[in-house]
């Protein structure tokens, strides 16, 4: 997908608008004939009759079917005016997008040598101190390095994921945080970020089911969160001084990954004006 920004003194990062390019992102193929669709405007999906605007050729976001063509060998694509290359993957970047402290290029091409600026990160960004960039938030604690110049994003403290397994006899769990702001230091390093996770597993044959009982973790939805995962997938996400009103689960216990959830905590620091920062999760399993 691609990102756009947009600040005077703050940056968050939204879906590009349909006048960037002068077309409509949700009329990405060209409705012409089939012998019309070739270059300078369209390009002609290999083994389909699919004809796309030249503009979405090389932008990062597959639009052929079959074989995904108009994103390969865009190293060798001569990029339109007006947009710029990223070294490490031929993507072509507008330059509205260039210097506007969102990473458009994986490797950061579009934000090198920018004049400085104050720059603040929508919740789902993490802010790079070291190129005063933005980015995103799941690039932090992924093990690779150079994201951030100073690799911040990897400065990071995780703890082993504690598994708690439920019974008839114990049939159910609270998983809580809660982390008060110290005192202020302003000679201490920056604190890592912190990731904790759970893993609760119902017995077989029993339904398992999630509730959040309290969400404390700032006036906006980021970056500090708790997610929550059923087989490999997001399920749920809590953030924010919410107290959403949902329950999730009713999974059938066929093996410990189906009848499970995994919770990950990650917290950036980020108390604000709060003196805290807490959640409460209450888990328990069912035969109904």
């Amino acid at each position: 997908m691609i990102l756009s920004c947009c600040f005077l003194l703050l940056v968050g990062c939204q879906l590009v608008s349909s006048e960037n390019y002068g077309l409509d992102l949700n009329k990405r193929y060209a409705a012409v004939p089939l012998f019309q669709c070739r270059a300078p405007l369209y390009y002609n999906c290999e083994d389909t009759v699919n004809c796309i605007h030249r503009l979405y050729v090389c932008d990062g976001q597959v639009d052929c079917p079959l074989k995904g063509d108009d994103e390969s060998d865009c190293l060798e694509f001569p990029c339109p005016e007006d947009t710029l290359k990223c070294g490490d993957t031929g993507q072509c970047i507008p330059r509205s997008h260039v210097c506007n402290g969102c990473f458009d290029c994986p490797n950061g091409d579009d934000e090198k040598e920018c004049p400085s600026r104050r720059v603040q990160c929508a919740g789902n960004q993490f802010f790079c101190k070291s190129q005063s960039v933005c980015i995103p938030l799941r690039w932090t604690c992924d093990g690779l390095t150079g994201q951030c110049g100073d690799d911040s994003d990897e400065n990071c403290d995780i703890s082993e994921t504690e598994e708690i397994f439920l019974s008839p006899d114990s049939p159910d769990t609270v998983v809580s945080v809660n982390i008060s702001k110290p005192a202020e230091d302003s000679t201490a390093d920056e604190p890592p970020i912190l990731v904790k996770s759970w893993k609760v597993v119902a017995s077989k044959g029993f339904y398992l089911y999630a509730k959040p009982l309290s969400v404390s973790l700032g006036s906006v939805c980021g970056p500090t969160l708790v997610e929550i995962f059923q087989k490999g997938e997001k399920a749920a996400t809590l953030c924010g001084n919410s107290f959403p009103p949902w329950r999730t689960g009713h999974i059938a216990n066929l093996d410990l990954d189906n009848g499970s959830y995994l919770i990950r905590f990650k917290f950036f620091n980020d108390f604000g004006d709060d003196d805290s920062r807490s959640f409460s999760l209450h888990l328990w399993q069912s035969d109904l």
